[in-house]
């Protein structure tokens, strides 16, 4: 097993990243678990309460400084993010136990996110948003996450490619807390959860202290660093899927 203090610092960085790009703990911190022979149900035991404390408490301080930062969501998208995604992370995991046997996931999804690469930089495609567009995203990213758990990748390439810096963090946060929180309440479901793998130290301490900085570190990248960042990240779950396999 992976020395729990290496474990410790990845975690710490990742808190770090989320807090910059809105993602970063489940589509990093999956693959890397799973390569260092984790199974997904501790991962998920482990991750999923840390992303969920990191972007609320990020979702707090956006509401804290709501006058410096532009925040504002299309009640469209908020109805399709619940009423398409929401219910496409149950089509998720019953898709992956029919065919969990059949399908290489690992290899479709680092596919996929190659794919959202381009569109996400093809200035057609962005040109183009539209309802269809939206509903076919927010339905891929519900799927995908409750595949493999790597849905935020698809989520941040959607938001970060038609929104400002500002209003793109605030989104991708937003609803990214809800997509963990509700995978959350499904693992639940389907899972006895293990309190045993939650260390209070990290949730009430380092936590605070990587939101605290990822908040200082924004204030220094430009829009286009900031989308920048969001490419590496999927480029990184990618590379961490197929070499897993």
């Amino acid at each position: 097993m992976f020395d729990i203090n290496i474990i410790s610092f990845v975690l710490f960085f990742l808190v770090i990243i989320q807090s910059i790009a809105g993602v970063g703990i489940l589509v990093i911190g999956t693959p890397f678990l799973l390569i260092i022979d984790y199974n997904i149900t501790d991962i998920l035991s482990l991750l999923l309460p840390i992303s969920i404390i990191t972007s609320m408490i990020n979702l707090i301080f956006f509401k804290l400084n709501k006058k410096k930062l532009k925040m504002k969501i299309n009640s469209n998208t908020k109805n399709l993010f619940f009423f398409v995604c929401v219910p496409s992370i149950f089509v998720g995991i019953y898709f992956l136990q029919l065919f969990q046997n059949q399908i290489n996931f690992k290899i479709l999804v680092s596919f996929i996110i190659i794919i959202s690469l381009i569109l996400a930089n093809s200035k057609i495609f962005i040109s183009k948003i539209n309802f269809q567009i939206k509903v076919l995203f927010l339905s891929l990213t519900g799927i995908i996450h409750g595949v493999t758990n790597s849905g935020g990748t698809l989520l941040s390439l959607f938001m970060s490619s038609h929104l400002k810096k500002s209003n793109s963090r605030y989104s991708i946060t937003f609803f990214y807390f809800f997509l963990a929180l509700f995978q959350f309440l499904i693992f639940n479901f389907f899972f006895i959860f293990d309190v045993n793998s939650l260390n209070y130290t990290f949730l009430c301490v380092i936590i605070p202290i990587g939101v605290a900085f990822g908040n200082f570190i924004v204030n220094y990248i430009n829009e286009n660093k900031f989308k920048n960042l969001i490419s590496i990240l999927s480029l990184i779950a990618c590379f961490f899927l197929v070499f897993n396999e």
